[in-house]
């Protein structure tokens, strides 16, 4: 029987972050898995009301990155098995491939000998970590020392930020990635590494599949924007798209889902274009309340994601996911893995940074009412052939439980 030890970066401890991680720890609890969820920090004294209503709660073991229980727990599996630990630890850290991977490396070194002791405690067969940053070196070291086979899920910015990550493509059972970009990111990194046969699986991020609903006809009107206020998700594309609607005196709502460090800035374009009056700002809301305001409004859920001039590009975004898996019209662009997701018929793809393309694909979603029908249909099939969280979740237990 697989008993597994989830590494997460802050949840169930936190009410904004990794709601889709939390959605996968959940479907397992449901699905009967024994499963221990050890986050690696806590942004929140308690676990969210989530993770309680679902009973994810009672298999939260939750510390911080160093407390006393942490101390000892790292001080004893040191004492107990020095030489093992030393090597565990030294490798990671030699291994960290720049100064800031190091600096989050070292503070998680404590936690990392904690959670080893508590997969001897707990008798647990499988690590698996969230993030191939420092929660997959708490899984490296942890296991390595503990004898228990481990493995990690990345995403995007973890992938790039190649923290120890030949020394963990050498040492896991498995890497699972979530999107095509990242598939073809890892295969090209462990082809190239002293490990070509390290397996990769493509796992998506499941969601929830509620019934199938037809939009409203207010959804045309109604605009939702969901991403944090960074440079990436391309807010000032869109608020460029729509200044000459609002100056046409076009009917319109507006409606942003997150915060971030543009925000200011982002406050101040909507005010310039004459948008803020159309504009509600929702700040950081739970998952549940995002697909609330999904199956109610039935809103075109806009994306106007960019390449940024570092390289910085999406994975396969978790909220287009869901709008696709909620009946909602989905208009983003043609940038990272969003082009494995939103396939032909699925939605509205155009460039990125081309606020007139991305103006006109939301006017053919008002134009065409019967044709968005149809997309909306068609999208969410999509969704639920391959992006089902049940499917997902448990094709990742099962890797677990047969890792060597």
């Amino acid at each position: 029987m697989t008993r597994l030890l989830a590494i997460t970066g802050r949840s169930p401890y936190s009410t904004t972050e990794e709601a889709f991680v939390q959605d996968e720890l959940e479907t397992m609890v449901r699905h009967g898995v024994d499963v221990v969820v050890v986050p690696t920090r806590m942004a929140t004294d308690v676990p969210n009301a989530g993770a309680v209503a679902s009973g994810l709660v009672d298999h939260v073991v939750g510390e911080p990155l160093l407390s006393p229980r942490v101390a000892l727990g790292a001080l004893r599996t040191l004492l107990r098995r020095p030489v093992v630990s030393i090597r565990a630890v030294t490798g990671a850290l030699v291994a960290s491939g720049s100064w800031r991977n190091l600096g989050s490396n070292v503070i998680s070194v404590p936690k990392a000998l904690w959670v080893a002791a508590l997969a001897r405690q707990r008798r647990v067969t499988h690590i698996h970590a969230y993030w191939y940053a420092h929660q997959a070196t708490i899984a490296m070291v942890a296991g390595r020392i503990a004898g228990v086979p481990w493995s990690a899920t990345g995403y995007r910015w973890d992938i790039d930020a190649g923290n120890a990550l030949d020394a963990k493509i050498e040492r896991a059972a498995f890497l699972r990635v979530a999107d095509e970009l990242g598939e073809r990111l890892m295969r090209a990194r462990v082809a190239a590494s002293d490990r070509p046969d390290c397996p990769v699986h493509l796992i998506r991020t499941g969601v929830e599949m509620p019934p199938p609903a037809p939009a409203t006809g207010a959804a045309h009107a109604v605009l939702c924007c969901p991403g944090g206020f960074v440079e990436k998700k391309g807010h000032r594309f869109l608020i460029e798209a729509l200044q000459p609607w609002v100056a046409g005196g076009r009917e319109l709502e507006l409606h942003l889902f997150g915060d971030g460090p543009l925000r200011a800035d982002l406050e101040t374009r909507l005010e310039a274009a004459g948008l803020a009056e159309h504009t509600t700002l929702h700040g950081v809301v739970d998952l549940s309340v995002l697909r609330g305001f999904l199956r109610e409004h039935r809103p075109v859920v806009v994306l106007p994601s960019i390449r940024t001039d570092d390289g910085q590009e999406e994975g396969i975004p978790v909220v287009l996911i869901e709008a696709m898996a909620n009946s909602c019209p989905v208009v983003s662009t043609r940038t990272g893995s969003i082009p494995d997701l939103v396939l032909d018929g699925c939605g509205w793809l155009v460039a990125d940074r081309d606020p007139d393309a991305l103006r006109a694909a939301l006017e053919d979603v008002a134009a065409h009412p019967a044709r968005t029908a149809e997309v909306v249909v068609h999208a969410r099939g999509r969704v639920a052939g391959e992006f089902d969280r049940d499917v997902s979740a448990m094709r990742l237990v099962e890797l677990c439980g047969s890792a060597p």
